[in-house]
């Protein structure tokens, strides 16, 4: 078996981290692979001591389709589709795609006619098959959740952090700056709670095209931090006290996964694929989406309940077998049989 991973993100996000997590799971199967990506993309450093990894760069999904031999090509983001499409036009490699996000299709023609050629659609959630299923009916669709990442949490990294915030409690909140990831939301929170919590202080971590606009947002508060990209999100994690992740739409969001690792309640929305990972009240809390009253009185109640909130870390965290790097990419290789076995007949 040979895949062909076609990922030509020009940046590096939730979508490449997991495109690593499974080229390396898929390694230590013995699965031979060959990964197309942008010149000087982040994913050749992350994966270039992987075995049996090949590489192809270009700029461009009419570009890189000198000759290649694979059963099967996977796309794991936007642009790859076009790519994997071009390649399927010329010499009729099947692909498989994977969809990360919850939004409507594109109604253009060379969209529509690239999912229609893919053999399946993988989604990350339930939300995002349906919105699949709108656009184009006759999709094969099948759900595939992300997977968490093997973050690891140093103990010294993690009491350091504490102190940066002189032993205060910690909401926090990681990944890209964007309006729609909520931390506008998260911020009118953190301004409801200032005056009757003042232990308690809000971080960010990650980097992103909103951030001034945010930061302007929380000009005024003085218990909201913006602390940029830390390559140690393990510590941080561990140190946190409230996770919340009040995306208006979100694909899945596995960095809700991530902080369950490390026993952190979480608080999420109510929206796309993250009532895929929460069950309100069971293993964290659900709020509306852009509603940051509902978010404040969510991290009250965990920071005042702790047994409750206690209780529904650990029934998060007995779930997240069935979101390991190892279970997902399982899934992944038992479609990939069955695709490839099918194209022999």
């Amino acid at each position: 078996m040979h895949i062909c991973h076609v990922n030509l993100a020009s940046g590096f996000s939730g979508g490449e981290r997991q495109t690593v997590n499974l080229i390396r799971e898929l390694a230590l199967k013995g699965i031979k692979q060959t990964l197309v990506a942008r010149p000087g993309s982040r994913l050749h450093q992350e994966l270039q001591d992987v075995p049996k990894l090949r590489f192809r760069f270009c700029r461009h999904f009419l570009l890189g389709h000198q000759s290649g031999k694979w059963d099967l090509i996977h796309c794991h983001d936007g642009r790859s589709v076009y790519w994997a499409y071009f390649e399927w036009l010329l010499r009729r490699t099947p692909y498989i795609i994977t969809r990360r996000v919850d939004n409507p299709l594109g109604k253009g023609r060379l969209t529509r006619s690239a999912y229609q050629s893919a053999r399946c659609v993988v989604c990350l959630s339930n939300a995002i098959a349906t919105s699949v299923k709108e656009r184009i009916p006759a999709a094969s669709t099948v759900v595939i959740p992300s997977s968490f990442s093997k973050l690891s949490a140093v103990s010294s990294e993690t009491h350091a952090v504490k102190e940066r915030y002189h032993g205060k409690k910690l909401v926090g909140q990681v990944g890209r700056l964007l309006m729609h990831k909520g931390y506008h939301v998260t911020i009118e929170a953190a301004r409801a709670l200032q005056r009757k919590h003042p232990d308690v202080v809000f971080v960010f971590l990650g980097e992103g095209p909103d951030e001034n606009e945010l930061k302007k947002q929380a000009q005024d508060l003085g218990n909201v931090f913006f602390v940029g990209y830390q390559s140690n999100v393990g510590s941080w994690l561990a140190a946190m006290d409230v996770f919340v992740f009040p995306s208006l739409h979100e694909g899945l969001g596995s960095t809700v996964l991530d902080a369950m690792q490390f026993g952190v309640p979480v608080i999420g929305a109510d929206a796309g694929g993250i009532p895929d990972m929460i069950e309100d009240g069971v293993t964290g809390q659900l709020v509306a989406p852009g509603n940051s009253v509902e978010l404040a009185a969510g991290i009250e109640k965990a920071l005042e309940d702790k047994v409750m909130a206690s209780a529904m870390a650990e029934r998060a965290r007995e779930q997240l077998p069935r979101f390991s790097p190892g279970h997902i990419a399982e899934c992944y290789f038992s479609l990939y049989r069955k695709l490839i076995t099918k194209e022999a007949r």
